[in-house]
């Protein structure tokens, strides 16, 4: 990230300076060679004496030599232009070589204070998510222990911590991606399979919804569903999805599977053209009525870039589609 934004300022700097030169150096060989130009030429009549020189008889210059002195004075010209054409170039480009150096020590000494805030805000957060994991594992691992059924107060506390959980994951997870932790090599998966064992995850959820989660392998060979990819990364990135289809949908969530292709749409609301191009936002929500904080999509976009995968987004009709191409 500060590579990019390092990047971008050396090279905002050099444009700028290199516009700048160009347009000055241009207006002073502009403004010379107007001015050699216009030097008298040589006179056609009779030589005029020097001052103090004493009036001899005239004599007047013939053709030739007239003609000669013309293309003297023109080759004087054109080489004293081209020797300040070349004086130019070779200080504009002593002058770029400077301004590039200067500002990739401007721009170092710049971000510095803003790398080691970053640095510490996600050792920070990286350190609170796992001293939090800890006492949540404890308290579900209690109320799971304990006879919750029919008491509201300890089935809200359930609720709560398992929400708080999921939060710190995702935080967790955040911290980790800023860091460009690896998370694995990439492996032969077969898609299918995978996305078979995730979505069944999700059959309770859906269930108490009373709503149907389908899978269509858009090509039946088995080949063409074996990819060579990030299994930790590909294994959060589906889930995330697939979560949020089963948040969000009203009766129905499909999955299409096709060699370089996951589709996963669901019925529901429609996000408006608006709310498509933040839904990978941090902390940015369609329908705040729903339980989160929006980390999720975000986390699932950062997947996708840190594997060269594209993640789309879609709405219409009532039906949203998450596409990821490999």
């Amino acid at each position: 990230m500060f590579g990019k934004l390092k990047r971008k300022f050396i090279l905002t700097a050099s444009l700028s300076s290199a516009a700048v030169i160009i347009i000055a150096f241009s207006a002073i060989y502009f403004i010379v060679s107007q001015n050699v130009t216009r030097r008298p030429p040589m006179p056609n009549g009779e030589a005029k004496p020097m001052l103090n020189e004493t009036p001899e008889k005239p004599e007047s210059l013939d053709e030739n030599t007239r003609t000669y002195f013309e293309e003297r004075i023109k080759d004087d010209r054109e080489k004293s232009l081209t020797t300040l054409l070349i004086s130019l170039i070779t200080t504009g480009v002593a002058m770029e070589i400077l301004v590039v150096f200067a500002s990739f020590f401007l721009a170092e000494k710049s971000i510095k204070p803003v790398r080691e805030a970053y640095e510490a805000q996600k050792s920070f957060i990286a350190n609170a998510s796992h001293e939090i994991k800890t006492p949540l594992a404890v308290i579900q691992a209690n109320l799971e222990a304990a006879d919750i059924e029919g008491n509201p107060w300890l089935d809200n506390v359930a609720k709560k911590t398992e929400e708080l959980s999921v939060l710190n994951t995702q935080l967790l997870s955040l911290a980790k991606m800023d860091t460009l932790e690896e998370t694995g090599e990439p492996e032969e998966i077969e898609l299918d399979t995978l996305l078979e064992e995730i979505a069944s995850c999700y059959t309770p959820k859906l269930k108490k919804k009373h709503a149907n989660l389908k899978i269509v392998k858009l090509k039946k060979s088995e080949k063409t569903a074996a990819k060579k990819l990030n299994r930790a990364d590909l294994n959060q990135l589906l889930n995330i999805l697939i979560d949020n289809a089963t948040k969000y949908c009203d009766k129905n969530v499909e999955i299409k599977i096709a060699p370089d292709e996951i589709i996963i749409k669901n019925d529901g609301a429609t996000i408006s053209k608006e709310n498509q191009k933040h839904v990978f936002d941090r902390f940015y929500q369609t329908d705040k009525t729903k339980p989160g904080v929006g980390l999720g999509l975000s986390i699932a976009k950062q997947l996708a870039e840190k594997n060269h995968w594209d993640l789309k987004v879609a709405s219409g009709n009532k039906t949203t589609t998450f596409t990821l191409n490999f």
